[in-house]
């Protein structure tokens, strides 16, 4: 019996180490979603690495450059935007090490300027973040507009 209640230990231990890596990257990834409706791309810039893959919404080409990134949000946050929220939804992460951690989710962020609400959105991310040091920032950063469903068909019997 002590045999099984050590062993009982020890995989609660683990499974606990094994959810720490996941969590800490979400709070990280929770921070630069907050960075993000300030409109500071100088704060932004910071939550990625100096070799990170970037493609924004808006991105013709991979950005590998944190300068890259740096003029991909200052050109998208320039501009009136009025008070920006940004919410995530339908997110999971995937541990891959004990520093490395895949996150893929959704989110869409309310511009409001004057009374007038915009949203945009859904869209849908994929990032990978990355701990160096005591810091976990994002290595690759991917987000794209979610399709829209398709249309509904009426399902022809096979013969």
């Amino acid at each position: 019996m002590r045999t099984v209640s050590v062993f009982a230990c020890v995989l609660l231990w683990t499974a606990h180490a094994n959810a720490a890596p996941a969590e800490d990257a979400l709070a990280a990834y929770d921070k630069f979603f907050a960075a993000f409706t300030t409109d500071n791309y100088e704060q932004i810039t910071t939550f990625f690495t100096s070799d990170a893959q970037f493609y924004g919404t808006n991105s013709p080409d991979v950005v590998t450059t944190r300068e890259g990134i740096r003029t991909y949000f200052m050109r998208a946050l320039s501009g009136a935007r009025g008070t920006t929220k940004a919410t995530q939804f339908d997110r999971t992460a995937l541990t891959l090490s004990d520093t490395v951690v895949a996150i893929a989710g959704k989110w869409q962020s309310e511009r409001t300027q004057g009374s007038t609400m915009t949203t945009a959105g859904p869209s849908r991310c994929t990032v990978v973040m990355q701990k160096r040091g005591d810091q976990w920032l994002i290595v690759q950063f991917h987000n794209s507009p979610t399709p829209k469903a398709p249309a509904a068909t009426l399902a022809t019997p096979l013969k």
